[in-house]
């Protein structure tokens, strides 16, 4: 939602108390006490569409255009899932400091388990064969859980790619879905 915007990186001092107030409420609401002390600050932002200009000297990425026009602050945070991997997540706040970014986090409420995560190898150890190009962990709002999503080559011929993605749910370890897609490459 921000990366459109003409947002400046700035420090916490500078954003509004009620949005700061509003972060923390809704994260230890959303998972405990005890996972928010495992969540660490990362960076925030401000959006000014009134520079947009300035902005787009140093950031030509933005879209005026495409740019979410409610967007004002912006948070982030991160938990380190294992070793140096870590999930990211931003909060999003109005002018008026409401959230008005989708959930990042599962609801602790409904899912009390959701922060036993089973780590990137035995997910992959999980998978069918192939070799690995890319595991992600996400939050899947459907199942209100953790899962890892994992990209595969399971064949190339020569003028064929199969990739199988694999979404796994990252605390019981169950398997939710696979899907196989072809691609022709033309040389």
């Amino acid at each position: 939602m921000v990366s459109d915007c003409p947002f400046m990186e700035t420090d916490t001092a500078k954003l509004p108390k009620a949005v700061l107030d509003s972060s923390k409420k809704y994260l230890v609401n959303r998972v405990g006490k005890d996972f928010y002390k495992r969540l660490n600050y990362y960076s925030c932002e401000i959006v000014d569409f009134s520079k947009f200009d300035e902005i787009h000297e140093t950031k030509p990425w933005i879209d005026k255009q495409a740019a979410d026009k409610r967007v004002k602050y912006a948070i982030e945070y991160y938990f380190i899932v294992q070793d140096s991997m870590r999930y990211y997540l931003t909060l999003v706040y109005d002018t008026n400091a409401r959230l008005i970014s989708k959930h990042f986090l599962p609801d602790s409420k409904k899912n009390k388990d959701f922060d036993k995560i089973i780590n990137a190898c035995q997910a992959i150890q999980l998978i069918d064969g192939g070799e690995i190009q890319e595991i992600s962990l996400e939050y899947l709002p459907s199942k209100n859980t953790f899962v890892w999503r994992v990209t595969s080559d399971t064949e190339r011929g020569a003028s064929t790619i199969i990739e199988r993605q694999t979404t796994i749910n990252a605390c019981t370890g169950k398997l939710l879905k696979r899907k196989k897609t072809t691609t022709r490459v033309e040389y």
